[in-house]
């Protein structure tokens, strides 16, 4: 029988991210499995990167060539373009996958299940399920999707009953650590960074975004370090500057903090990785005296040897978020023996329970505007409760929850498991008839006559669109009650109804049957389109980045 061929929709997977290192995890059993055939489209990845050649499968690059104004300007005309969607149909003709798979937010991945070809091929998708109650719209497309795969088994409980049930759940595939995350000597390691050995140091691996918690976290060090004799005692923050989040210099200026905390910074010329006070973004390298060096960030990233190094200087790991899909780092740090703190909210409560990590407690929640989903608001006094009781107990103590941490990893997380629930994925999906007969329809004009928005919506969609049971899902409602209003919020996603999206920030503008009707033909002039392509009616251009 021939092998079952797999697309994966991910970040390039030589990059330094949760969800590139998650899926050349993935991505590389299943290779070694030898029983598929894989490719990836590599939504940050570029056609002229040389590690694209470190790839042993198929590589569709998602990047414009910057010397194409052409490529660019399309890539600049869509938001979603960032996510792979101006090239997914291509990649999809060229490879003609039997299963697709992704792994992100549902505003990065919804375009899969608006594809011309998604009838085609099966989808295997494990959103990135971060906070309670989930959108109903991201409900509805969880369960359109062939399969849903999740992080933790808190985001399983939570779709499960929210959809009644209507999902097909198939496993919870947490992400684990490479082999590189192993306890090391923390006296010989500190002594070969010139780090003294007798410092605690409290770590935290996160990027600098809006629900990773620096301000609580500064907040709750400051009032440690500030309220005891606590002065052989350091926070590391392993976090990009600047980035989509917090000031941090600002930041260490207001707690008075500045002294107290340790950040990577890396060389993108010699590639020299830096431990040192906060120094802004840019700073000169102590090896090559370039002023190249850098706060870590995914263009330029560590090792995974650097970052277990990093790891095990830590006494103990600290996950301050809102929210997480899952956390990656704190999986890392266990598998390193680093004793873990976390927020008691969202995935972090699996990682509570599965590794025995200290819960920071509450104030309480908020629903965020963007998504209707609660946040948490961490307790400053919590985690420094969890500080003290941490670094007063003795040292055989620190040495003990050590070991049971590392054991606990050992025993609940694991690569070759996780890869185990897609290979199940994919072993039970069907095999793709790429070659069907297209479904190709005339191009006619709306019926904006009839009496009704719902009569016209309900025409609109029974003759433009493929699949005509989207008549009675959440997206026809919203966009019959946009209608309605006359206005709506534009979003990336071709349709008018995506409300809870972090593109949807713009005012309202108007909506008529004219707007509408042009949204549906404009759906069908793409199916025609892709769907002439799939049947050898229209010659498609041999695109470099295709090899």
């Amino acid at each position: 029988m021939n092998k079952k061929r797999v697309l994966f929709l991910t970040e390039a997977t030589y990059l330094s991210t949760g969800y590139a290192t998650y899926s050349k995890q993935v991505m590389q059993r299943l290779h070694d499995s030898g029983k598929y055939k894989i490719a990836e489209l590599s939504v940050y990845g570029s056609e002229k990167d040389e590690r694209r050649k470190t790839i042993p499968w198929k590589n569709y690059p998602n990047l414009p060539n910057p010397e194409d104004a052409e490529q660019t300007k399309l890539y600049s005309s869509d938001p979603t373009c960032q996510f792979g969607a101006w090239r997914f149909e291509r990649a999809c003709l060229d490879f003609k996958p039997d299963v697709v798979l992704s792994i992100r937010d549902f505003w990065m991945d919804s375009f899969i299940m608006k594809s011309p070809f998604r009838r085609i091929f099966n989808w295997c998708w494990m959103p990135t399920v971060d906070a309670s109650p989930q959108n109903e719209e991201w409900i509805h497309y969880f369960s359109q999707a062939d399969s849903i795969v999740t992080y933790s088994d808190w985001a399983s409980n939570v779709i499960l009953s929210q959809s009644g049930g209507c999902i097909n759940f198939v496993g919870t595939a947490s992400p684990s650590a490479s082999e590189e995350f192993v306890p090391m000597d923390k006296e010989s390691l500190r002594k070969k960074l010139n780090i003294e050995p007798d410092v605690k140091i409290i770590g935290t691996v996160m990027r600098n975004q809006r629900r990773k918690l620096f301000p609580v976290l500064f907040e709750a060090f400051a009032k440690y370090i500030h309220n005891g004799c606590h002065d052989n005692t350091y926070l590391y923050c392993h976090t990009s500057y600047p980035d989509a989040g917090w000031d941090l210099g600002q930041l260490l200026h207001t707690y008075g903090i500045s002294s107290r905390v340790l950040f990577t910074y890396v060389c993108s010329g010699c590639k020299s990785v830096e431990i040192c006070k906060f120094n802004d973004a840019r700073k000169v390298c102590d090896s090559c005296g370039k002023y190249e060096s850098r706060p870590v960030g995914a263009g330029n990233g560590v090792s995974d040897a650097d970052l277990a190094q990093i790891y095990n200087l830590f006494d103990l790991y600290v996950q301050c978020a809102n929210s997480e899909g899952f956390g990656l780092p704190q999986v890392e740090a266990a598998a390193c023996g680093i004793p873990i703190a976390c927020t008691n909210y969202s995935a972090m409560e699996d990682v509570i329970k599965k590794l025995d990590a200290y819960p920071i407690q509450l104030d309480g929640k908020y629903k965020e505007l963007e998504t209707g989903c609660d946040r948490a608001v961490p307790n400053v006094n919590s985690i420094v409760d969890i500080f003290y009781k941490f670094f007063n107990a003795t040292e055989d103590f620190r040495k003990m929850r050590s070991k049971t941490t590392r054991y606990k990893f050992e025993k609940h997380y694991s690569w070759d498991k996780t890869s185990e629930v897609w290979m199940n994925a994919i072993d039970n999906a069907p095999y793709a008839n790429w070659s069907q007969p297209p479904i190709i329809k005339a191009i006619v004009d709306p019926p904006y006559s009839v009496p009704t928005n719902r009569q016209f919506i309900t025409e609109c969609v029974n003759y433009f669109m493929i699949d005509p049971t989207i008549l009675h899902s959440h997206d026809i409602r919203s966009l019959q009650r946009d209608l309605n209003f006359g206005t709506y919020k534009s979003t990336p996603d071709g349709f008018f109804y995506s409300e809870f999206s972090p593109f949807g920030k713009s005012h309202p503008k108007p909506l008529g049957r004219e707007d509408v009707g042009k949204m549906f033909t404009e759906k069908l002039k793409a199916n025609n389109y892709w769907e002439s392509a799939r049947a050898g009616l229209v010659q498609l251009r041999n695109e470099s980045w295709l090899h």
